[in-house]
C-alpha cells in the first residue's frame, strides 16, 4: 500500500508519520522531494538556494518525482510505503502558475500513472498556521507566505478530488493521539 501525506508546512506531516512507521516497522518511509540521492541535492535547490524560476522549479520536481517512482515505489510495490508528498504537491504548487491540465500531464508522466492508494491531508486553519510559522525559521517555500501556502492547501484537496485518489482530510488542530487514531482506523479499514 503506497500511503501519502500532504499537507503545506508545519500541519504535522513528519510528527505522523514518524508515529504511523512505529505501527508498521517494516514500512518504507520515503519523501518527496529527497527520498533519493538526485532528490536531495533538488532539495537543497529548490528549498535553501531558490533563486530558480518556477517553470525551472516545476521540472526539477519532477525529475525528482520520476527518479521516485523508479527508485522507492516500484521496488517497494509489494510492501507498505509511506511518503511525505507526491504529484499531488507538485500539481497543487504547480497550479499557483500554471494550468491545471498541464501541471497533471507532466506529472502523470513522471509516476508512469503511479498515483498512491491513500492520501491522508492534514489541514491548518489561518491562526494555526500564522502561529505555528512564527515558531521557526522560513525554507524559500514558506517565504512566500500566509495566503500563498493556504491557498496550496485548497489545491491539495482539489487535486486529490480531481485524481480521484481515496483521501481522508484531517483537521491539524486537534490533538497528535487523535489524528493519530483517526488515520490508524482509516488503515485498518484500506487493509482490510
Amino acid at each position: 500500500m503506497y500511503i501519502v501525506f500532504e499537507g503545506i508546512d508545519t500541519v504535522g506531516k513528519s510528527t505522523q508519520i514518524e508515529r504511523i512507521a512505529k505501527n508498521f516497522p517494516n514500512a518504507i518511509v520515503t519523501k518527496e522531494p529527497g527520498g533519493t540521492p538526485l532528490g536531495k541535492k533538488i532539495r537543497k535547490i529548490v528549498l535553501d538556494e531558490g533563486g530558480i524560476q518556477p517553470r525551472s522549479e516545476i521540472l526539477l520536481f519532477l525529475a525528482d518525482r520520476a527518479e521516485h517512482i523508479e527508485e522507492v515505489i516500484l521496488p517497494n510495490k509489494d510492501k507498505m510505503v509511506i511518503s511525505d508528498r507526491s504529484l499531488i504537491s507538485g500539481i497543487a504548487y504547480g497550479l499557483e502558475y500554471f494550468d491545471y491540465l498541464k501541471l497533471e500531464l507532466f506529472n502523470t508522466f513522471a509516476t508512469d500513472k503511479i498515483y498512491p492508494d491513500l492520501v491522508i491531508i492534514l489541514k491548518l486553519d489561518r491562526h494555526t498556521l500564522e502561529e505555528r510559522l512564527s515558531l521557526k525559521k522560513h525554507d524559500n517555500i514558506e517565504k512566500r507566505g500566509v495566503d500563498y501556502l493556504l491557498s496550496i492547501q485548497d489545491n491539495l484537496i482539489e487535486v486529490t478530488n480531481n485524481l480521484c485518489i481515496n483521501s481522508l482530510i484531517i483537521d491539524a488542530t486537534s490533538s497528535i493521539e487523535k489524528i493519530h487514531n483517526t488515520i490508524m482506523e482509516k488503515i485498518d479499514v484500506e487493509t482490510y
